[in-house]
């Protein structure tokens, strides 16, 4: 498949550009979805799981989990993590390198719409086609309205590292875009540019839909319904007959 932004953005750089995502913080956002994750039909897939950190809270909560992410360089630090060894594929998200009967699949931290209209609405039929009847498909987004309220267009910031990264953020049109340039203590600057698709709710229910999936709510966090943090968290339920077969 055609590569896009993502191909230079998930490699070694994007780990010290985003080290203020810590393990801890994953841990906390997992245990939101536990009460429903460990109710699921069947194991649950971590999509686009970037350096295990959520694959790693997973499976230390006792989940039976696993993973798969595009980029080998991100997956050699997830394959580095115990609780993530012998769990994890490559693949990209649009073909998933898993066979269907999935409890839950998972996009967290803004791991959906990088691609066009029709590409995202691909990418979630071949997610939802993982799904075992009554499993969800989880959408971890940005809100639109928050990031409209909220967009800073420009920031800098130093990180733990000693990096130093200079942010410039812009909307186009249903798009929020990102150029990143991250300069090491001693080293060449790395940039490159993030690129995702703003859905409403109403567009994931369609495309939800389309795929043969029902909207079963969302939370505006990961923490539940009343958790609110600017974020979309859509789940979309693959329906059960009242024979148990799938629609």
């Amino acid at each position: 498949m055609k590569d896009g932004w993502w191909s230079e953005a998930f490699r070694a750089a994007y780990l010290e550009v985003y080290s203020h995502r810590s393990d801890t913080q994953a841990t906390a956002e997992v245990a939101g979805l536990l009460p429903r994750l460990r109710d699921a039909p069947g194991p649950v897939v971590d999509a686009g799981c970037g350096a295990g950190r959520h694959l790693a809270a997973l499976r230390a909560a006792g989940v039976t989990a696993v993973g798969f992410d595009l980029s080998s360089e991100l997956l050699a630090v997830a394959m580095s993590r115990p609780p993530c060894a012998g769990r994890l594929a490559r693949g990209d998200l649009r073909a998933p390198p898993l066979a269907s009967g999935c409890g839950a699949v998972l996009c967290l931290f803004t791991a959906f719409g990088y691609f066009d209209d029709a590409g995202n609405a691909a990418c979630l039929a071949a997610l939802g086609g993982l799904l075992a009847p009554g499993g969800w498909l989880v959408l971890d987004l940005p809100e639109p309205a928050a990031v409209r309220r909220g967009l800073v267009p420009s920031s800098e910031r130093v990180t733990t590292g000693g990096w130093r990264v200079s942010e410039r953020r812009r909307l186009n049109g249903a798009r929020i875009e990102k150029d990143v340039e991250a300069v090491p203590p001693d080293g060449r600057a790395v940039r490159w540019e993030e690129s995702v698709r703003l859905h409403e709710s109403s567009e994931l229910a369609e495309m939800a839909g389309t795929a043969g999936l029902m909207w079963d709510g969302s939370w505006p966090g990961l923490g539940g319904p009343e958790d609110v943090q600017g974020r979309l968290v859509a789940w979309l339920r693959r329906p059960v007959r009242d024979d148990g077969r799938s629609r």
